[in-house]
């Protein structure tokens, strides 16, 4: 049977520890908190059986660290350049197609996505065009050799 003063702490790493592992769900840290939280229960529980301090510490460095390790290994991402930021610019020189057209002018969609655009050529729905401009939040195209159905 454990001695009174090691109960105590115990149940004191005991709620440590799940403090921070409860933390972790409210706060956007890379489980950090949550691997300090498994590393007081673990703590709590070699406290209640009397595994000496020192021996404690360096499981507790042990299980954090490795934890921590783990969860940086698992969260980055190795496959493929990282993902490059989105400019209208870089729709120049892209093909689209056209899905709408009316007096106002045209509804093309380039890359998955609809724009409003304008054209020096007669267009119509189903036109291959290609991104010559960008006019604001507007696209100017050119219609390309073939015609899609």
């Amino acid at each position: 049977m454990p001695h009174w003063s090691q109960q105590v702490w115990s149940i004191v790493f005991l709620i440590v520890g799940v403090s921070f592992i409860v933390s972790e769900l409210g706060l956007p840290t890379n489980f950090e908190f949550f691997a300090v939280g498994v590393g007081f229960v673990l703590v709590s529980f070699m406290t209640y059986f009397g595994v000496p301090w020192p021996i404690q510490a360096v499981i507790f460095i042990l299980v954090v660290t490795s934890i921590i390790a783990v969860a940086y290994k698992l969260s980055s991402d190795d496959e493929g350049p990282p993902p490059t930021a989105f400019t209208p610019q870089g729709l120049i020189g892209k093909v689209g197609k056209v899905v709408e057209a009316d007096p106002y002018g045209y509804v093309v969609r380039v890359e998955g996505e609809e724009w409003r655009a304008e054209s020096d050529d007669p267009l119509k729905v189903g036109d291959e065009v290609e991104v010559v401009e960008i006019l604001g939040a507007k696209l100017k195209v050119k219609k390309t050799k073939r015609r899609e159905s």
